[in-house]
């Protein structure tokens, strides 16, 4: 009975170390933590993790950060920092969207392990750059000139800019194009279909890693030219009379141009209005010279005020004094 009693206890031994020898080998674990940022600026940021433990190993085969927008990190990019002994690692991330909020976690695995530490984030600043869209140029049969500026006074490394357009305010299955060169104000020509577009410029900075975008702007690539018509005078006194025209189309300005000399020098300019201008157009005119031959003519402004146009020469002459 003895005899079983100590055979019974050697096995016990034996799967006891047999047990331990295996749960020790699972307890080799990979560990990692995630620690608090540094060095935020509007387009980078220095990411801190440490390697608590190799798992056994005399180091982990990759460490490194995962990092998004989206809280639960999905998607994520990723950063590597390569294999790596017990202790802290970091890594700069460049190429960051200014004044956003970003989530971010460390990693570290090996062969047959792997860790991610806690969530933290970070917000990046403001950057001080303006990029402005303005409304293109349409130079008619479908010819098109982008226009844009910007102010970079953050000073922040240039690589390329252009702008996106498409047919659609979401921009899906956007067309882009470049500028020549970086320099501002830049502009681009091409020609287009016959149709409403979106367009906005874009700057690609930072080694290409940075892009922004300036504000959205609806246009149509066919030129829409307003008619204005100069219309005879009338209510002709000697001091005074009413100017007229016939407008029609989408204007910014009107008005009159008046003078007594037929080739308009020194012509005294007469805003009357802005707006969509269809139909009669009249301004009473007063303080003129009795027995005068004045000309005049009709004009409106549009493409925001970038072009003129302007009707036919009238004249007309006031009455002698009494």
């Amino acid at each position: 009975m003895k005899k079983r009693i100590i055979l019974l206890s050697a096995i016990t031994a034996i799967m006891a170390l047999v047990i331990f020898a295996g749960c020790d080998k699972f307890m080799k674990i990979v560990t990692v933590k995630t620690y608090l940022y540094s060095d935020a600026t509007s387009t980078s940021v220095t990411l801190k993790g440490e390697v608590i433990s190799t798992g056994g190993n005399d180091e982990v085969s990759e460490r490194g950060f995962f990092y998004s927008t989206n809280k639960n990190l999905k998607p994520a990019l990723t950063v590597e920092c390569g294999p790596g002994q017990k202790g802290p690692f970091e890594a700069i991330v460049k190429g960051l969207q200014p004044n956003t909020k970003y989530y971010y976690q460390a990693y570290a695995k090996s062969e047959d392990d792997m860790d991610v530490g806690d969530v933290l984030d970070f917000t990046t600043f403001e950057l001080d750059f303006i990029l402005t869209t303005e409304q293109p140029e349409i130079l008619g049969d479908g010819r098109v000139t982008f226009k844009g500026s910007y102010n970079n006074k953050a000073n922040i490394n240039i690589n390329k800019i252009g702008f996106e357009y498409a047919k659609n305010a979401n921009f899906r299955n956007a067309d882009t194009v470049y500028a020549s060169n970086v320099q501002t104000p830049f502009s681009v020509s091409l020609e287009l279909d016959d149709a409403t577009y979106y367009c906005r410029a874009f700057v690609m900075a930072e080694e290409s890693t940075l892009f922004l975008y300036g504000d959205l702007v609806e246009f149509e690539s066919v030129e829409h030219i307003p008619t204005v018509t100069t219309n005879d005078a009338t209510e002709i006194t000697s001091t005074s009379a009413v100017l007229n025209a016939t407008i029609a189309g989408e204007i910014n300005n009107k008005g009159f141009y008046l003078s007594t000399n037929p080739g308009f020098t020194g012509a005294e300019k007469i805003d009357v209005g802005s707006g969509v201008g269809n139909g009669r157009v009249e301004y009473g005119k007063t303080d003129l010279t009795p027995n005068t031959t004045y000309y005049y003519k009709a004009y409106v402004t549009y493409h925001n005020g970038a072009n003129e146009l302007q009707g036919e020469r009238k004249e007309f002459t006031t009455n002698p004094s009494k």
